[in-house]
């Protein structure tokens, strides 16, 4: 039996020694880059671990596998790794004390190298594991004098009856040293002392503590540097505000920490921080000491979208905003320069945005932010903005806000997941195709679509939270991310009695690092929206709360919000079929000429869309390019819908991609194979010329009843349609084209697709 850490103290110092050797090996060495003769690792096996997987184990030697696109897709441009024949023997070691002091004395470990063909090798450790040391009592000592004993020493990861593992009773010492500094010990301390007997695979274990005196925060004092030549911006009393530290609290790590994230998320300090002092009383001074950034930035910039044409931006923003330390935000931007009247003198230079019908008109944006730093003491950032905007999607709707405005709560405290609440109302219509709003909502008269574009209130409440664990928001390769958001329109929030609906939003990505600078991601999204009450699957909802897919962000293998059911604008006159022909009492009108001039998206109130990528180094300009191959799947319908337009089928389009990093942010240019033939819809033709009558059903083979009057004194003729309650009849289907260009969609994007 030994006792305690000096009583194996060869056998440990033995051990520690070999460690340190081989891990300094590993610094100094890990040749696993290929020479040649080299052998090349083409699979890595770990056999008869339980305790530990083999990401586990494989963290902890040389030996490394090809990367994985090399090993299962055959890419010959990705990274290789050969076996290191100095290394691999010290592998054997390297597995072996991380058993031991897990817990496993007795194992043992045996390795195999198998040839698996010319220069390329399987490596296959075999391993014991053996029976594990019980720790066969756990004793935690010197908490009597602290108040919160019992949470100090909850969920500890020793217990009594568990396997002694060195990591676990290092993290035991970690954690009640932290829990201490966060409830008044500073200078609290945890030391492990242990007895092992390894014939009896037992253990005892026992964690002295030492709180020290219960300590609360004294005198802080706060020494500011100011921008050279100027004074101090932001005034004293308002730094104690934003830390929220007073004198006479329980002396608490993580508010420090806190505090001091608090002043760096105002962006007016280049530097921050605050330290105590070092003596052994019981009430603690706080150093605070900050050097001020400057207090004013502007910004103007410009750019070209193939959606957006040209477009230009500015900001000017005041950290300091009324000596606050308020942060206030003024923005511009206007974008469909070249192609939106009165600025459209270059629409050869947009051929993409020419074809959207509603890039017509200049987009712009004109607001102001102001960010409260802090809000009645509580760790909040209250924000309040006020805009005006013209906002198009694709095809599908423009939304023009007179006048908006939002006010929101971020909670600080929940650092890695912040959560939003927000409340906006604007006054602003929205215009969208008339053949959407018949075709969806049954709104085929022109007056009808009237009244629900006209000018109205529009409140919106939401709650969104976001949990990133991402190790990079431009371009991460390793980590997750989860998005939430809900929103909600109704009278009881001042919204119009007309502008009604209850919208959730889901979406997850999560990011494997493959080896090699490869990455393997993967992302899942999901949306319904609901009319007027949540159990309302039906019922108008605004076009600008829809949902859309299809485009760079989501399936590539579609052009921009494409996805799902279609409506369709025919670009010839009608033909007039008279009853005697048609075999019907009325007359009807149709199109015969089965080209259609345009499409309408449709958009739904379900969505759902899964992406799967492997991004590659490219084999010229790694540090520039990546090659990414992927496959996108998803569709957007309407439930509850009893139209062709309600149908669900779920498309899958894979595609490459090659990504340019810049200042700005990975510039993607990608290529999606859609094999899907357009679904069917409904055909209409905008008759402009036709008082009365701006959209007419011509459907093939419709049965519309349609009536034309007889020409008035200006020889002008109105015509009407009879446009049943389940809307024209969705019988119209482009022509399938099976050359492979037309099943190629190219897009082009700044910033990742996830």
């Amino acid at each position: 039996m030994t006792r305690g850490r000096g009583i194996r103290l060869g056998t440990l110092t033995a051990l520690a020694l070999l460690a340190a050797f081989l891990g300094g090996s590993i610094a100094r060495a890990q040749d696993i880059d290929c020479q040649r003769g080299d052998l090349e690792v083409m699979r890595l096996v770990f056999e008869g671990n339980n305790a530990f997987s083999d990401a586990e184990l494989a963290k902890t030697i040389v030996t490394t596998p090809s990367a994985w696109a090399r090993r299962y897709l055959y890419l010959p441009f990705t990274v290789k790794h050969c076996l290191d024949r100095s290394e691999f023997p010290n592998d054997r070691a390297r597995l072996i004390i991380f058993y031991r002091r897990r817990g496993y004395p007795r194992v043992t470990v045996d390795t195999v190298v198998k040839l698996l063909g010319p220069g390329a090798v399987e490596v296959r450790f075999k391993i014991n594991e053996g029976p594990p040391i019980i720790v066969r009592s756990f004793l935690l000592r010197g908490l009597d004098s602290v108040p919160e004993k019992a949470p100090m020493a909850r969920d500890l990861p020793v217990h009594e009856g568990g396997r002694f593992d060195r990591f676990a009773i290092d993290a035991a010492a970690d954690t009640v040293r932290e829990r201490l500094h966060n409830n008044g010990y500073p200078r609290a301390d945890a030391v492990n002392s242990f007895t092992v007997n390894d014939s009896t695979l037992s253990a005892w274990d026992t964690l002295t503590v030492t709180p020290g005196p219960r300590t609360r925060i004294g005198a802080i004092k706060i020494q500011v540097t100011p921008v050279p030549e100027r004074k101090q911006q932001i005034p004293t009393r308002i730094v104690r505000r934003i830390m929220g530290l007073d004198s006479g609290r329980l002396f608490r790590e993580n508010e420090i920490v806190d505090a001091q994230r608090a002043l760096y998320q105002t962006e007016a300090y280049q530097h921050v921080s605050i330290t105590p002092d070092s003596s052994r009383d019981s009430l603690m001074t706080l150093y605070v000491n900050l050097a001020e950034a400057p207090m004013h930035a502007a910004r103007v910039g410009a750019g070209y979208g193939t959606l957006d044409c040209f477009r230009v931006t500015s900001e000017y923003t005041d950290y300091n905003f009324l000596n606050g330390a308020r942060r206030l935000d003024l923005n511009g931007r206007v974008s469909k320069i070249g192609i939106g009247r009165p600025l459209s003198g270059a629409p050869g230079f947009c051929p993409t945005a020419k074809n959207d019908v509603f890039s017509n008109l200049l987009s712009y944006y004109m607001g102001a932010t102001l960010r409260q730093p802090t809000f009645f003491g509580l760790r909040t950032v209250p924000t309040l903005t006020v805009y005006s905007q013209s906002v198009s999607e694709y095809n599908a709707y423009r939304r023009t806000t007179a006048i908006g405005g939002v006010a929101s709560v971020v909670w600080r405290s929940l650092t890695r997941t912040p959560v939003n609440l927000s409340y906006s109302m604007d006054l602003g219509r929205t215009e969208a195709q008339p053949a959407l709003f018949c075709a969806l909502f049954n709104l085929c008269d022109a007056e009808e679509r009237r009244r629900v574009e006209k000018t109205q209130r529009l409140a919106i409440l939401s709650l969104a939270v976001t949990r990133d664990n991402s190790n990079s928001p431009l371009s991460p390769t390793r980590g997750s991310v989860i998005r939430l958001e809900a929103r909600h329109s109704s009278p009881e929030i001042l919204s119009d009695t007309a502008l009604q609906f209850n919208k959730f939003v889901g979406d997850a990505s999560r990011y494997i690092n493959a080896g090699g600078g490869n990455v393997l991601a993967l992302r899942i999204r999901g949306g319904v929206v609901y009319g007027r009450s949540l159990g309302s699957e039906t019922g108008f909802i605004p076009p600008s709360e829809r949902l859309y897919a299809g485009g760079p962000t989501t399936v590539r293998g579609f052009a921009q919000n494409e996805l799902g059911s279609a409506i369709y604008i025919a670009s010839t006159p009608f033909l007039v079929v008279p009853p005697a022909a048609s075999g019907l009492p009325d007359t009807v009108v149709r199109d015969t000429s089965g080209i259609q001039r345009r499409v309408v998206p449709v958009g739904g109130n379900t969505l759902v869309v899964a992406n799967v990528e492997l991004r590659l180094r490219s084999p010229i300009l790694p540090q520039l390019l990546q090659l990414t191959l992927f496959t996108d799947a998803g569709e957007v319908w309407n439930r509850g819908s009893t139209s062709a337009l309600g149908g669900v089928k779920l498309k899958v389009t894979p595609g490459i991609q090659m990504t340019a990093f810049s200042p700005v942010g990975p510039v993607r240019i990608a290529v999606g194979y859609n094999p899907y033939q357009r679904p069917t819809g409904p055909l209409y033709y905008e008759a402009t010329t036709y008082p009365g009558a701006p959209l007419l059903c011509v459907s093939p083979n419709n049965d519309v009843p349609t009536h034309f009057s007889p020409p008035d004194p200006q020889n002008v003729v109105t015509i009407t349609q009879d446009i049943p309650a389940n809307g024209c009849p969705a019988t119209y289907q482009p022509p399938k084209d099976n050359r492979f260009r037309s099943k190629l969609t190219f897009s082009f994007a700044i910033g990742q697709a996830f």
